[in-house]
This record gives structure tokens, sequence and C-alpha cells, in this order.
């Protein structure tokens, strides 16, 4: 019987396997409007199966044709388009680059002024806590390198999905894994629903790596980063730990923090600050005074399937931010992310 379940899980791992890999070759490079609903989506997809494109769920297929590594597909639009359909040009494109250099010429002296103003914090240590791909991206881009701690390669949480991490913290990604539903190579924590990146290279004929081999190399990584997060928490340097926190979390914004700074304090938190970071709008729901925690925002948030672009969101406000709360210690930069190359 144990054979047989065991048989059984891995067949189960190869499909889930199969259908990540089918839809991470494929990736979107246009979306035109040709007239009315009907829409021209442009695709680049590597040598495996290109049957199974990744079409929207509102998108209707009308017709496709292949030439080379580029998919042409007739589509027509069922309802409002969102706005993930329609991909940012490549921050490499010369009228992006343009855009974005005249972008950073007008705010570099508002940048200047406001720093004249602003109290420097610095803190030899940040642990970026849940819903933190922005965050990371935008302390990269400011700072030119980032620290890699146990949550910077976790899934996004809520608030409470975090706290409840953080409370099972020791036992994280020890026990059963299995692939994130709707994930690209994410395991997740059975018991905790806690989410990380398998670390993967997937081969050119689509043969599915050993899951095995995934599994124990992500706990290794896991017990690694558990340490150093134990290891930062207790340091004498002063240590900061950021929270990005949901619309959603927001009306609970402070009773959140609050039991953010005590679970992180009965872990063995000494030289400890919070740092809690929420969109404008969502200010309203924290108290005017919060002696136990900063509270910085910025006006929007990039969507989650655009985290890692100067494009869109407010780089001003995060530039500021990490301004204010500056790393004590300059590390170098040697990883490249994809974002980067």
């Amino acid at each position: 019987m144990d054979e047989k379940a065991d048989e059984g899980r891995k067949s189960r791992e190869i499909q889930e396997w199969n259908t990540i890999v089918s839809g991470a070759e494929c990736f979107r490079k246009g979306n035109t409007r040709l007239f009315g609903s009907i829409r021209l989506i442009r695709f680049k997809t590597g040598k495996g199966n290109w049957t199974e494109l990744p079409f929207h769920k509102s998108e209707t297929p009308i017709w496709k044709f292949r030439l080379r590594r580029t998919i042409w597909a007739v589509v027509r639009q069922n309802g409002e388009l969102d706005p993930r359909q329609v991909p940012l040009a490549s921050e490499r494109n010369i009228f992006v680059r343009a855009k974005l250099a005249l972008r950073r010429i007008v705010q570099a002296p508002c940048l200047f002024v406001a720093g004249l103003f602003l109290k420097r914090r610095k803190y030899g240590h940040f642990l970026l806590l849940g819903w933190n791909c922005e965050v990371a991206y935008r302390f990269l881009k400011t700072n030119g390198f980032l620290d890699s701690t146990f949550f910077a390669w976790a899934g996004g949480l809520d608030c409470d999905g975090m706290l409840n991490g953080l409370r099972h913290f020791d036992e994280l990604f020890t026990g059963e894994l299995a692939f994130a539903p709707g994930s690209q190579g994410i395991f997740q924590d059975v018991a905790t629903g806690v989410r990380m990146h398998a670390r993967y290279a997937p081969s050119a004929d689509g043969t599915p790596p050993d899951f095995e081999a995934l599994k124990s190399e992500l706990r290794s990584r896991a017990a690694h980063l558990r340490e150093k997060f134990y290891r930062q928490l207790r340091d004498d340097e002063p240590t900061l730990a950021v929270v990005k926190m949901r619309q959603e979390d927001c009306p609970r914004g402070d009773y959140h923090a609050r039991r953010f700074m005590e679970r992180l304090r009965e872990m063995g938190g000494r030289n400890l600050q919070l740092l809690v970071i929420c969109q404008k709008a969502d200010a309203v729901h924290f108290p005017a005074e919060h002696p136990d925690y900063f509270l910085r925002t910025v006006s929007r948030y990039n969507p989650d399937w655009q985290v890692a672009t100067e494009q869109i969101g407010d780089r001003f406000g995060w530039t500021m931010i990490w301004k204010e709360f500056a790393p004590l210690h300059v590390m170098k930069q040697s990883k490249k992310y994809k974002f980067d190359r």
C-alpha cells in the first residue's frame, strides 16, 4: 500500500509540474484591439507544448497561429479588460528607458530637498515580513543590494497568516510539502500554508525534476535562513522588521502591528523596531498616535503581477521610505535578479 501511495503521489507531482511548466513557457508580449471586442494577442514560447496557452478567464480563443517561437492568437474579450492582460513594455525598450530617465531627473531635486528634512534612521538588519516582493524590489533599487532573509523568500501572506507562521516558525518547512495551488514552482508548507519558491531550472526537454531533491534543498535553505533570522533578531545592532499591509489588513492594522511586535519579542527580539507600510487611502484606519511602531505610506502599490517595475507604482514614496530607514552597512551585491537581466 505504501508503494502504491508513493507512486500515486509522484504521479500527481509530475502532473502538477507539467501544468506549471506549460504555463510558464508561454508569456505575453502584446495585446492589441482589432475591432469591437476582438483582440490580437502575441505570445513568446519555448520549444515545449504550445497548445495550452495561458489565456485569461475573460478571453475566448477564436484562432491561433505559430511562427517559430511567436504565437499569434485572436480572441474575443468578454467584459472589462483586466490590466494584467496588457503586458508592460520591457524596461530595456528605448522609449521606456527615456520615460524612466526623465521621471528620475524630475524627481531628483524633489528627493534632495525632501531628504534635507528627513531624520535618518539606520539599521544593521532588515527583516522583511509577509507580502514583500515590492518591498524587496524597492529596497534593492534604492540601496543597490538586498540581504536574503527567511520571509523574503516566502510567499505573500496576509497579516493573520504571517503571524501564524511566526508562531510556528521552528516547524516551517520541516514537515509535509506540496505544490501551492496556481503557483509556478512554489512549495507550500501544508501545516501552515506558508509558501516558498523552489530553486529549480526547467530542463529543455520538459523532463520533471527530482521533486524529493527540490524539497530537500528547500528544507535545507529554510533551516539556514531560520538560523540567520534568529541571529539577526537577537543581535545587538538595531534591527527593523518591515510589514507591507494589504488593503484588507488595514482596518485591523494597529492590532496586527502590536501582535507582530509581541511575537518578535517573544522570539528574542532585542534592539528591534517595526515599520508598517500601507497605501495613503488606508492610513485612516490607524490611530493618530502609534508609539510602538512607525507608519509610512505610498500613494499606491504595484499590482501583484508587476511588482518588479518602476513604470507604475509610487517610486518617489518608496525612495523616501528607504532614504529615511537606511542600512547601517552596505553589502556588495553579487546576485542578479530576473528584472536586472
